[in-house]
């Protein structure tokens, strides 16, 4: 009983070092281990434009791709595309993944500069 109850009390507080470590990490600007994960586990590619990585945001399909104009290269020379009529920066970057599949990104921001 004792030792079942250390592995819950030691299980908790590691994952609340987790998301402690992933809120900083996320009022810092940067990628956190969580949005990598989640990368890694849908096989996006990590894409950064000029040094900065960018934030992962899942996958969406479009019925009509002619919405989507070309908008820059990677740092690793993918061709990055946003929606027609978006500002620069866009507030989404997609990037092909097969027939009208795209992986959604947005450039990480501070969450006070949003």
């Amino acid at each position: 009983m004792r030792i079942k109850r250390l592995l819950i009390i030691s299980f908790t507080i590691l994952v609340g070092l987790l998301l402690l470590s992933e809120l900083f990490i996320w009022s810092s600007g940067r990628i956190g281990l969580i949005n990598t994960a989640n990368r890694i586990i849908s096989s996006a590619p990590n894409v950064e434009i000029l040094g900065k990585r960018l934030s992962y945001q899942g996958t969406v399909s479009f019925e009509d791709t002619h919405s989507l104009e070309r908008y820059t290269l990677s740092d690793e020379g993918t061709a990055l595309y946003k929606a027609k009529g978006t500002p620069v920066p866009p507030p989404w970057i997609y990037v092909k993944k097969d027939g009208n599949n795209f992986f959604r990104y947005k450039i990480p921001q501070i969450p006070w500069r949003m």
